[in-house]
């Protein structure tokens, strides 16, 4: 795919003041990020004979971290980060694994956001640290576009959550112009202080049901 032609166009018009619902995907929505009970790579080097700890030093903490900016394409990161390991030819498959083992997706929080959308008439968007690629793959194949608006995310906007950027620039591609419109839940305490500095309400995630008595009186 043309990993620069990311954004789908938004169901609603901009610069609307309803009550906006924006959330997290991995920690929220999506349930097998690293430090999860169920990481995606638990069994990683069983399945495919590789060391994620030597991914996750050499890789996620290096280069990913431009991809996640949209500074680098993921598959130009790994390309690079694979070819001198002799293992360039097993990138599609490492992909293919990763993107499907990181899909445990909640559906419990996706029927309490559709539930309080149809309640309120509000605007539902995802807001996270993502690269273009899963975004598509999330979105399409996963079925999270059914459930948002639009998915807000970091390669899109240049730039990552907790920075004050990220929010004020979600906020804008969300057509929202009162900062405090928008409830805003993410698993991090780090990403919870960044949206509040930007004028958001926001809260730290703790499950299910810390999301259904915030919605009770959202909206």
């Amino acid at each position: 795919m043309d990993f620069a032609v990311a954004w789908r166009p938004m169901r609603s018009s901009p610069a609307v003041h309803n009550h906006v619902l924006a959330l997290d995907i991995d920690g929220v929505i999506s349930l097998a990020q690293p430090g999860s009970a169920h990481p995606w790579y638990a069994t990683l080097k069983a399945d495919l004979d590789l060391d994620y700890e030597a991914i996750e030093r050499d890789f996620f903490r290096r280069d990913f971290l431009e991809v996640l900016r949209g500074r680098l394409d993921l598959y130009v990161a790994l390309q690079d980060y694979l070819e001198p390991l002799g293992l360039a030819d097993r990138m599609e498959e490492f992909v293919a694994y990763w993107f499907d083992k990181d899909c445990v997706i909640d559906r419990a929080v996706l029927a309490q956001a559709d539930a309080w959308r149809a309640r309120t008439g509000g605007r539902c968007f995802a807001a996270a640290n993502q690269e273009h690629h899963r975004i598509a793959f999330l979105r399409d194949q996963a079925g999270l576009g059914a459930h948002f608006e639009e998915i807000v995310y970091s390669a899109a906007l240049g730039v990552c959550k907790p920075d004050r950027v990220f929010f004020t620039n979600a906020q804008a591609r969300m057509g929202v112009t009162v900062a405090q419109s928008i409830l805003f839940v993410d698993d991090k305490a780090e990403n919870v202080d960044g949206a509040r500095a930007a004028g958001w309400r926001a809260m730290l995630y703790r499950g299910p049901e810390s999301l259904a008595q915030a919605l009770a009186s959202w909206g």
